[in-house]
């Protein structure tokens, strides 16, 4: 993988633990989804706009379909992670959902898209792969203390992992195979995705005032960073291999692991340092790739 590539892939991980420590201090649920994606939406427009005008870019139904579909499974990941992050703790859902949703993906690829990592490359996505699941073996266990609510959250990540080996893969295809522009592909996602939860959001006007009332900096930190992450590993994806991309996206873990649990007061364990350090080892070895 190219350094140009491997740099973006890594921006958009900080950003992304970034905001996801912001969205389990708020839990907001679906109101939050929604008042954020706006965020996003409004944040993505002018770019949109101005890459649709100079590229000139033109969308077939199976372009439309896929942006569609995207959308929709961005929505549901959006919603099955807050609902997580109320049942649960952030060191326990966030290191389950970023483990086995890379893990999925690197399969997916090669099964579906053809992929054949290089020797070496494997070695890199094997160690950050059980990196981050040497995170999430013990993380959050001196803050949770009833077994339940650990299991909710492993149940949660796990759901929340398929959603985004399920988006990843969509989304892959449509930028490789479709040839899609990434600012566009993901502009008509967000656009989606906000008319999809409106009927649900509209509902209740005094949930929408009181949830921007009360964490208004969380929603636009979160719809500004989100598709910002997102972003950058959509270019990534333009011409670095899936296989690589989504183990990378993980060093996210890094950052959710250390400065999250520091910022929400969960503890670190021993098991999270050590795949810590293996993450890092991985992430070099595909650096050199």
């Amino acid at each position: 993988m190219s350094l140009e590539n491997w740099l973006l892939v890594l921006t958009g991980a900080a950003c992304h633990a970034l905001w996801n420590m912001a969205a389990k201090k708020t839990s907001g649920g679906l109101i939050f989804v929604w008042l954020f994606g706006l965020v996003s939406m409004v944040a993505a427009a002018p770019f949109a706009l101005w890459v649709w005008i100079t590229q000139g870019a033109h969308f077939s139904a199976t372009m439309w379909a896929a942006a569609l579909l995207s959308g929709a499974v961005h929505v549901l990941y959006s919603l099955v992670l807050q609902q997580g992050y109320r049942v649960s703790d952030f060191a326990v859902v966030y290191p389950v959902a970023r483990g086995s949703g890379p893990m999925l993906t690197v399969l997916s690829a090669v099964l579906l898209l053809g992929e054949q990592p290089q020797p070496l490359a494997w070695v890199g996505i094997a160690l950050i792969l059980v990196g981050v699941f040497l995170c999430s073996n013990k993380g959050g266990a001196a803050n949770t203390h009833d077994p339940t609510q650990r299991q909710r959250g492993v149940v949660w990540g796990l759901l929340t992992g398929l959603c985004i080996a399920a988006y990843t893969v969509l989304d892959g295809w449509a930028i490789k195979t479709l040839g899609m522009v990434p600012l566009l592909f993901y502009s008509v996602g967000l656009v989606w995705r906000s008319l999809l939860l409106a009927p649900l959001a509209l509902r209740q006007p005094h949930q929408l005032r009181e949830q921007w009332r009360q964490h208004r900096r969380s929603i636009v930190l979160v719809g500004v960073l989100s598709p910002l992450a997102y972003g950058l590993v959509l270019t990534a994806l333009q011409t670095a291999p899936l296989s690589y991309v989504a183990p990378v996206r993980e060093v996210s873990m890094l950052i959710g692991t250390f400065v999250g649990a520091r910022w929400l007061k969960e503890s670190v364990q021993r098991s999270q340092k050590a795949g810590a350090v293996l993450m890092l080892l991985g992430v070099l070895g595909l650096a050199w790739v």
